[in-house]
């Protein structure tokens, strides 16, 4: 047996919000209480086929799911792919990266089998690769010689294949398919692009790192077997044979093999249109015209925004950096899906507009109209260089970037971590690989993925909500220097002034204000928080807390904790499901001390005024990342600025080891009370 995409959508939402209610299932997924019933019912016969207990529903209306089905989802530290649940669109992504990579005759039987799904469901699969194929204007047909092939031109296979590559390797423990369907082995090409990196003297990103040898592995298979390039594609030869990238290809190609030309360039693409975190940039015709157009496209920006760019050395090394990858990318139409533009927009609409209306001469010299993603990802560039004009350097701590997903993304976190901490100077964005051998000296690391290093390491999300960005913020205050930051939040104070006010120049104004700050902070650190007049006492009030020896799950905790805000109408039943998803993860910044927990998001989610609330735990509840708290504190924060003594008061207390013990062994609320506050 196999679940429908439904029934796997409707698992995956139900292990990570218990809690939420048919109604909200409904209207969430558009479904009737019929199908969710039904969908339910699969579930419930699957979980059954797997010795696992069913899902059950409470009196008040939540669900009831197992531990151990949670256990038996949690990726924990296994290596088994078999427990994860594909959806009906990744079943086929795997059915045509199977087939793109076959070499032999494959059949209904050996999909299924595969895939471990029933005969009506593989055929159901093989539908839904047909619909994805046909966007590639090709289709799978079958013989019973040959079985099911991909058929129609080569060139679209060829895109298609990238697209694959790269979509089954964002798959939990992706690069496994590539070795159970394919029995890919990649050692031996990734030795080469290690060479070739060397050669052209550039460090490509981890995500290319990663994709480029499954995507050469699956060309070569592909040439050997017959499938080449119609001649045609001789027509990018002119511009392609001259690069560097074109000569080093050839480190490719197995000794004494002789391939044809259409193919080197094919080759020679995939390097051009690898994405680069670091490159000696060579001075070859198309890099001069780059250059040229960048400038021309700066020099409109400016005209249209008023605003003027410092160090345009600086922004023009980082354009070209990411634009002549995109160049080729964007010319041969080789842009692959992306998901953070709509954010990026979202932050900067009107700065985006400018530079959409900037962009012409780079669509000139590439002949070709910037995808939205491109336009997005220059905006980051530009922001981030407005935002950080006007900084001083010196007396601050020196912070480097670890991030495992592009020069793209790395330059969103910088900006945004930027923004959190003016106090810090940023120096270096590095991948992994690039942390591991690094020499130069730092402070402090913000990072995607866990490292090792004596220093502190904060661990970061590449796109941030304002509760991520104020939690990682009050994380770092008390873990680094309390006496280095201000308490004023930049952005909140900006999104006050905006109500009153007309903007003009919001990126200038940031960075005005940080700086500002930061010296009245200095000067009068205490003077900030006599103007916040609500307390802990005001905030947390003794009806608010709550005593309980165990519960037998964190979601539990959470919503147990949150009752009191609920009961008296503070948050809306939607905040308590959104507190348990953003706990649904690793996160490190949700905590405080070693006890607590501080489960927050930000107003919009379903604040309604503002109050704290407790649950003390005589015995500690282990959340997703292990750790272990006696105390579940949920913050609603409804005025941005009342909350700051309170939530000083609340670390305080975190921090006070012998306080949180007296606090879980207290007899009664009473009790409890009388310790929390004795130092307000």
């Amino acid at each position: 047996m196999f679940f429908d995409d439904r029934s796997v959508n409707l698992l995956q939402e139900l292990i990570k919000n218990p809690q939420i209610k048919n109604k909200e299932l409904e209207h969430k997924f558009q479904l009737s209480r019929r199908q969710i019933t039904y969908s339910i019912e699969k579930i419930n016969d699957w979980l059954k086929s797997n010795q696992l207990n069913p899902i059950k529903k409470s009196k008040n209306g939540y669900f009831i799911i197992d531990k151990k089905v949670f256990d038996y989802f949690s990726e924990g530290d296994s290596d088994d792919i078999e427990e994860y649940l594909p959806t009906e669109k990744e079943r086929a992504l795997l059915i045509i990266l199977y087939l793109l990579g076959k070499k032999e005759a494959i059949s209904l039987f050996h999909i299924i089998d595969l895939l471990n799904v029933s005969r009506n469901t593989g055929i159901s699969d093989i539908k839904e690769a047909e619909e994805l194929v046909k966007q590639y204007s090709l289709s799978i047909i079958y013989t019973r010689q040959d079985g099911y092939n991909i058929v129609g031109d080569e060139l679209q296979i060829r895109r298609l294949l990238i697209e694959v590559v790269k979509s089954v390797l964002n798959f939990y423990k992706g690069y496994r398919y590539f070795e159970k369907f394919l029995q890919l082995d990649i050692s031996e090409t990734t030795e080469k692009i290690k060479h070739i990196e060397k050669y052209l003297n550039i460090h490509l990103t981890d995500e290319s790192y990663e994709s480029l040898p499954y995507i050469i592995e699956l060309i070569f298979q592909r040439i050997e077997q017959g499938n080449l390039l119609n001649a045609h594609f001789n027509i990018y030869l002119d511009e392609l044979a001259d690069t560097e990238e074109y000569a080093a290809s050839e480190m490719l190609l197995k000794e004494g093999q002789d391939l044809p030309v259409t193919e080197r360039i094919w080759l020679t693409l995939q390097l051009l249109t690898s994405n680069v975190r670091s490159a000696d940039l060579l001075t070859d015709e198309i890099i001069q015209d780059l250059k040229s157009a960048i400038k021309e496209m700066i020099n409109c920006f400016e005209q249209k925004s008023c605003i003027f760019i410092a160090d345009k050395e600086e922004i023009l090394e980082k354009l070209m950096l990411h634009m002549r990858p995109a160049y080729y990318r964007i010319k041969y139409h080789l842009t692959l899906k992306n998901h953070f533009p709509e954010k990026i927009i979202e932050e900067y609409r009107e700065l985006n507009e400018i530079v959409a209306a900037s962009i012409y001469p780079l669509e000139n010299l590439i002949g070709e109209k910037l995808p939205p993603s491109e336009i997005a990802f220059i905006t980051m560039f530009i922001a981030g260089q407005l935002i950080k004009q006007g900084e001083q350097l010196n007396r601050k701590k020196r912070a480097i970037v670890v991030c495992s997903n592009g020069l793209s993304i790395s330059k969103i976190m910088i900006h945004t971590l930027n923004e959190i901490f003016p106090e810090f100077y940023f120096a270096d964005s590095l991948s992994l690989r690039q942390f591991q051998s690094y020499q130069q000296e730092y402070d402090i690391v913000f990072s995607t993925i866990p490292v090792q290093t004596k220093k502190p390491v904060f661990l970061v999300n590449p796109l941030m909500t304002i509760s991520e960005k104020d939690g990682l913020r009050r994380q770092v205050i008390n873990k680094i220097d309390k006496k280095s930051f201000t308490n004023i939040n930049i952005n909140r104070l900006v999104e006050t002034i905006k109500e009153h006010a007309i903007i003009t120049d919001e990126v200038a104004l940031l960075t005005s204000l940080s700086k500002l700050f930061q010296v009245v902070q200095r000067k009068d650190n205490k003077d900030i928080a006599k103007n916040v007049p609500y307390g802990l006492k005001q905030f947390l009030p003794y009806e608010f807390i709550q005593l309980k020896e165990s519960v037998d799950t964190w979601e539990e905790a959470i919503i147990l904790a949150c009752q009191p805000l609920l009961e008296r109408n503070i948050i809306k039943p939607s905040y308590v499901n959104t507190l348990i998803e953003e706990n649904d993860r690793q996160h490190l910044y949700s905590f405080l001390g070693k006890n607590m927990a501080i489960p927050h998001a930000s107003p919009e989610k379903g604040v309604l005024a503002d109050a704290f609330a407790m649950l003390i735990l005589k015995k500690p509840i282990s959340f997703k990342n292990g750790h272990k708290v006696s105390i579940i504190t949920p913050l609603a924060i409804y005025n941005q600025n009342r909350h700051l003594k309170a939530l000083s008061q609340l670390v305080e207390l975190a921090e006070d080891e012998e306080r949180i013990s007296k606090i879980i062994d207290s007899k009664d609320v009473s009790e409890a009370w009388l310790i929390i506050n004795e130092a307000s």
